[in-house]
């Protein structure tokens, strides 16, 4: 189909359209943009829930049953699954597909995304997926990205909530990182929570988060065994009263932060590849070579560049 057609049928929430805009977006193929500049009001309103945490933790079964939760309340729902590993998408080589559910009728969309493992820097793909995604009329939008770092920090930006899952029997070499899970979690959830070393994870992040300044909200931790849905009510009305909390005032204020953040480093990405076309590798190996000769320091050759 033509560009016009596709965007006439993206209008009309055509499954196939929205799928063809997504593997332009992740291709960062030029058309990309021009269609989501005549499609950008239709979008920005689906609740953003983003999943989050290590590999093993059984996020991509919690988005599974969160979803269909999601459903029985009456949602509709579209899924980025972030993660190759994920059920969802069957690997990397279905990444370019947009797929449903088993239960398809159901109302539950899915995109899988091959993130080799992290996300790293899919932060503004991955929000302009989520848009396309929304052409399909979901008001609930669950997005499941490996918790690694930054791509913990990446997901925050992108949700109005972000659960943080964590599950028993890692090891004491996780303490750093949930320290810093606390700093992005809206909700944590300690997954199956039948395994020896649940108990203990739950009061190891009940003194973490006593230790934290929480002014407006408290994150609850909320034990589930996911395989059996067990607890999944529980995690939905935690979430459910995060949303409430935020209400449609601080909701907005914090999209508004996060668009600007967002926005903030595009403009930093585009003015830093447009200079480096300009300036050419072949100036900045040279560059390079001076530094490592001590010829000149890096601070001077950086505004050297700049100044070019």
């Amino acid at each position: 189909m033509n560009q016009s057609e596709l965007i006439r049928n993206l209008k009309n929430g055509d499954v196939r359209a929205v799928a063809r805009l997504l593997t332009l977006i992740e291709d960062k193929d030029e058309k990309a943009e021009k269609i989501l500049k005549e499609i950008w009001k239709l979008t920005g309103k689906s609740y953003i829930i983003g999943i989050t945490g290590p590999p093993g933790a059984g996020k991509s079964t919690i988005v599974d049953v969160l979803a269909r939760t999601a459903i029985d309340n009456g949602h509709r729902v579209g899924v980025l699954a972030v993660d190759p590993t994920s059920p969802f998408s069957g690997g990397a080589v279905l990444g370019d597909r947009l797929r449903m559910s088993s239960t398809h009728e159901s109302g539950i969309f899915i995109r899988s995304v091959a993130s080799r493992g992290h996300l790293g820097g899919l932060a503004a793909t991955t929000r302009f997926m989520i848009n396309a995604l929304e052409l399909l009329q979901n008001d609930i939008t669950l997005v499941e990205t490996v918790g690694a770092g930054q791509g913990d920090v990446e997901i925050a930006q992108l949700a109005d909530t972000t659960v943080v899952v964590e599950v028993p029997g890692l090891g004491d070499e996780v303490q750093a990182q949930k320290a810093g899970i606390l700093e992005i979690g809206d909700v944590l959830v300690v997954n199956k929570s039948d395994r020896p070393g649940a108990d203990r994870l739950s009061k190891e992040l009940q003194m973490m988060l006593s230790l934290g300044e929480h002014e407006e909200w408290l994150p609850p931790i909320v034990t589930t065994t996911a395989t059996s849905n067990e607890g999944i009510d529980k995690l939905w009305n935690e979430i459910e009263n995060h949303r409430k909390h935020l209400g449609d005032e601080k909701l907005q204020q914090q999209r508004l932060r996060k668009l600007k953040y967002d926005l903030e480093n595009q403009v930093s990405q585009k003015l830093f590849n447009r200079k480096i076309i300009e300036v050419g590798s072949d100036e900045i190996e040279r560059m390079a070579t001076s530094i490592m000769k001590r010829d000149i320091d890096p601070f001077s050759a950086i505004e050297k560049i700049i100044k070019e």
